[in-house]
C-alpha cells in the first residue's frame, strides 16, 4: 500500500464513523453490540455513548450530556483528529513539492 493512499485511511475512517453516528437510527432499541451486556453485566461504562455522540452531532448537547457525559468530548477528539490529519496531509504535500533534486536523487539512491 502506497504512503499517498495511507495517509488517507485515518482521516476517511473518523469521517465515516461521524457521518454513520450522525445518521443513525436512536429512537428505535434494537440488538447492542455490547461486550458487557452480552456477558450478562447489567451495567456497562461505555453504554450510551453512541447515542450520546448522535445527539451531539445534532446539537442536542443537554440530551447528549444525560445519555453519558463523555458523548460531547469524544466528538470534539474526533473532530480534532480529523482537523490534525488533514493538516498533517496538506503539510506534508507542500513540503513534497519543495524538495530539491538533490533530495530526489538522494532518495532514489538509497
Amino acid at each position: 500500500m502506497s504512503y499517498k493512499f495511507r495517509q488517507y485511511i485515518e482521516p476517511v475512517v473518523w469521517i465515516t464513523a461521524l457521518v454513520l453516528l450522525f445518521l443513525a437510527d436512536t429512537s428505535q432499541s434494537g440488538t447492542s453490540l455490547c461486550f458487557f451486556r452480552a456477558m450478562g453485566f447489567s451495567h456497562c461504562p461505555g453504554c450510551g455513548i453512541g447515542h450520546a455522540m448522535h445527539d451531539a452531532l445534532h446539537l442536542h448537547f443537554a440530551v447528549s450530556f444525560h445519555e453519558h457525559v463523555l458523548g460531547i468530548p469524544a466528538v470534539a477528539i474526533l473532530i480534532y483528529t480529523i482537523i490534525k490529519s488533514v493538516f498533517t496531509i496538506k503539510n506534508n504535500r507542500s513540503h513534497e513539492s519543495t524538495r530539491t533534486a538533490d533530495d530526489v536523487a538522494r532518495d532514489a539512491a538509497r
